[in-house]
């Protein structure tokens, strides 16, 4: 009778620890897919992870805009270790219940019953296609597992190295993006000169050009949500505190009394920032979907930029 029910529990916890580490292990995929591979790139545990760093940062930061620029990087790694840990954690568990009589090696004592913290040594090596083999599996099944893990282990490598080169060409794009509208707002500044007074194709080119990258920015932030959260130093590089002006230039070449060329490329631009702030306020800040301007009063209290 005491055999049959140490039987049925060690059965039991085979299939609860089973379940549960496949279930890890699965949730650590379709993240990677939802925040590397899909449209949208939102990963469920991503996403969470990414506003939870946003927000302790914005906290314990006290508006030091140097301190708030680690969120992004923090993130970034956060994200990339939880993947990496919850594989490790799913397929040790898996592992778990087998030790020590699945196994066979020599060095860290696999006939003990240190078998949890075996199977967690074991799923760190596999993941990491270290190959040590001072722990090998015995089991038929058992040994499709290590190769298994190991392939995940080089997939989670590779998407992480694809998504550190999609994000850098990223926040290219922004600084680029930030820098230009700055050297406009200096030039207007410097010369006394507004770009709606100046010859009506040339101003539209510059609105031209502006207006092709604030949608590429805007597609940016839909593929690669995380960029918002990569936060710049220098205002003169953040468009947080750029957009007010830049929507002031683009208001006066939009007069009645403007080039209908150029009233036509700022009513572009005009469209594309505010399909920006939309966009804005539907996934990273916490205000109505439609009003431009509260959107962007949001977004630079989120980064800090304003206080209140």
């Amino acid at each position: 009778m005491g055999t049959g029910t140490a039987a049925d529990t060690l059965g039991a916890v085979t299939v609860i620890a089973t379940v549960v580490g496949a279930f890890l292990v699965v949730v650590a995929l379709r993240d990677v897919f939802d925040t590397l591979l899909h449209p949208h790139g939102r990963g469920v545990v991503s996403q969470g992870l990414i506003r939870g760093v946003w927000r302790t940062m914005r906290m314990a930061v006290r508006g030091n805009h140097a301190g708030l620029s680690l969120a992004g990087p923090l993130a970034f790694i956060s994200v990339i270790a939880v993947w990496g840990a919850l594989v490790v954690v799913g397929f040790a568990l898996i592992l778990w219940p087998h030790f020590p009589e699945g196994f066979a090696g020599a060095g860290i004592g696999v006939e003990d019953r240190d078998g949890l913290g075996n199977a967690v040594y074991l799923s760190m090596v596999n993941l990491t296609s270290l190959g040590y083999g001072d722990i090998v599996a015995t089991g038929d099944l058992l040994r499709y597992l290590g190769p298994l893990e190991t392939l995940i282990g080089l997939g989670l490598l590779t998407a992480s190295i694809s998504w550190i080169l999609f994000l850098y060409r990223v926040l290219s794009d922004y600084r680029s993006l930030s820098h230009e509208i700055s050297v406009l707002l200096d030039a207007e500044r410097r010369s006394g000169t507004e770009l709606a007074e100046i010859e009506p194709a040339v101003a539209a080119r510059v609105l031209a050009d502006l207006t092709s990258r604030v949608i590429a920015m805007r597609d940016d932030l839909v593929h690669s949500p995380i960029a918002y959260y990569f936060h710049p130093r220098d205002a003169r590089h953040a468009l947080p505190v750029l957009l007010p002006r830049l929507i002031e230039v683009v208001d006066e070449c939009s007069g009645e009394e403007r080039a209908r060329a150029l009233r036509f490329q700022a009513a572009m631009l005009r469209q594309s920032l505010d399909d920006l702030l939309e966009t804005i306020a539907d996934d990273f800040v916490d205000v109505p979907a439609g009003d431009a301007a509260e959107a962007l009063a949001a977004y630079r209290r989120d980064h800090l930029w304003v206080t209140g």
